[in-house]
This record gives structure tokens, sequence and C-alpha cells, in this order.
């Protein structure tokens, strides 16, 4: 019994021996260029940087990702590492970093000005992060990583108008809409915008951001238009000049009316905006307008004889 268990171990044990190389010999994961195979990971993964400035793609082993730069696919924004070099702490590309570091920052790698700087974001728990605090990295990509499209440049260029709160003109003129103030057929009327700010006249600018990407817009009156209400209007491209005694009958310098006929007339004065907005590699014009409107009397001159 003794010899037939030792020629059963004889035979048993070579054929272990043998299958060993046969495992040993299994063909490693295949990563098409750019992507490298992490042996931590055992993931395909681009790297964009260097040492632990990575953002690349994170495929599962054999898949290259497509052609999106990045291998996140065309279904999800590009996977990067927030890591310590390439420990599979993995974050996504958010977009550009706003502001770019200056030319001289090593995270160029001494590319600078070709390309861009990405941000890499994690979540809290991840690449080392503070507990609360997302982890950011920032790399340099020679073309953009399949980040988030970034956002429309004109919606963000409207939100930009939305903050300076811009509104018409508070209309002065003489004769003023009050009781008792009356002008006359043939005496010059005078308009202006009282007390002209940023807010009615311009210029004024402001910002907006989104996902890492900022729009700037400055809007100025280019001209307003004075409908006097009797079938005339009358264009001014500043803010007139207010009546003053000193002026008599003098007609307005800068914006200025006279009536022919009496009655009660609807003056509505009406600001054209431009505003102009860079941002995103795009500029553009929006056209705005607003109006307010006042009322006045106008009446005959009477001559009293004796």
């Amino acid at each position: 019994m003794l010899r037939r268990i030792l020629v059963v171990l004889m035979v048993v044990l070579p054929l272990q021996l043998a299958a060993a190389p046969a495992a040993m010999a299994d063909d490693p994961v295949t990563c098409t260029p750019p992507n490298q195979f992490n042996p931590i990971t055992k993931r395909c993964t681009i790297s964009v940087g260097d040492g632990g400035e990575n953002g690349g793609g994170d495929t599962p082993p054999g898949d290259t990702g497509g052609e999106n730069s990045g291998g996140g696919g065309s279904n999800g924004p590009a996977r990067c590492e927030v890591g310590n070099y390439g420990y599979g702490d993995l974050g996504v590309v958010t977009g550009l970093a706003d502001p770019q570091p200056p030319g001289n920052d090593p995270v160029w790698e001494g590319h600078y000005p070709d390309g861009a700087i990405y941000k890499c974001e994690g979540t809290p728990g991840v690449g080392g992060g503070r507990i609360g605090v997302p982890p950011l990295r920032l790399f340099w990509a020679a073309t953009p990583p399949n980040a988030p499209p970034p956002p429309d440049p004109e919606d963000l260029a409207r939100e930009a108008i939305a903050q300076m709160q811009l509104s018409p003109i508070q209309i002065g003129i003489v004769p003023e809409d009050a009781p008792g103030r009356i002008g006359v057929v043939g005496m010059p009327t005078y308009m202006w915008a009282e007390n002209p700010g940023q807010n009615t006249i311009g210029p004024i600018t402001r910002s907006a951001s989104a996902g890492g990407f900022t729009v700037t817009a400055t809007a100025t009156v280019d001209r307003i238009v004075w409908d006097m209400g009797d079938g005339s209007s009358v264009t001014c491209e500043g803010p007139g000049t207010p009546y003053e005694d000193r002026f008599g009958r003098e007609p307005s310098p800068t914006c200025g009316h006279t009536y022919t006929s009496q009655g009660r007339f609807t003056v509505t004065a009406r600001s054209y905006w431009t505003v102009a907005w860079q941002g995103i590699g795009e500029t553009g014009v929006i056209p705005l307008d607003l109006a307010d409107s006042t009322q006045i009397t106008i009446g005959e001159a009477q001559v009293i004889g004796q």
C-alpha cells in the first residue's frame, strides 16, 4: 500500500509543476496607445500629466475608450487620477482652470503657451482630500480632455446682464408733469436723463461663470429716442442737458423739441443699449431697449390787450 501511494504522488506532482508555466504564460492586458496598463489598478489609463498631476481615462482592460481623449467614452466626462501617483483614486475632468495659472507655473510642464490647464476633481475622501473637501488637481493637456461641454456663452452673458439691473432713464423734461406746469407752443422743450448712472446710461460691466468658464459683458446706452406724442421723435446720443432758468428761450444744446400745437402729450423715452460680451473663445452683441413715459401739457400764449 505504501508503494502505491508513493507512485501516485510521483505522478501527480509533475503534472502540477507542468501546469504552472502555462498559467504564467497567459497574455497580459493589451492597451492601445496612448493608453498604458496600470499594474496596480489593472486598468488602461491615459496619462496627461506627470507624477501626481495626472489626468486621463479609466476604462476596463482592453477598452481604449474610443475616440475620446481621456477615455471616458462618449456617454460621460473623462476620468482622471486625483490620488497619489496612480493608485486608482479617480476623479472627473471638470473643465478649464479659471483663471489659468501664470506661464511660469510648474503645472505647465514647460509647454506654455501651448495647450491649457484643466481641473481634475474627486469626491470627499478620495485622493487625500480633507473630510468633506473634494480634492482638486490641475494638469496640462495639449487638447481638451473629454470634459463636460462648456456652457452656452450667450446664456452666461444674459446672466451677467441680469446682474446689471438695467432700467429706463428717469425722465427729466420741461415743462414737467406737475399741476400748473404748462408749456407754450413755439417755446423750447428740454429732455434729459435725471440722475444718470451705470444702470440707466452705462457703461456697466458684469461677469457670470459656470463650470469653470466665465463670460464678461459690458452694456452701454447708444442713444435715447424720444417719442414726443405729437407724431415726431427726437434721437439724442447722450443723457441730454437739464434745463436751467439762465437758458431762457434758448433751445436745448443737446436734446430738445418744439411743439407747434397745444394739447396734452405722452412723451416716451426709449433707451437703446448695446451689450458686448466675450468668453469661452467667443464674442457677441446683445441689443436691449428700455422705456418709460410721462405726460406734459402745452398751451397757447394769451395776449392781453387794453
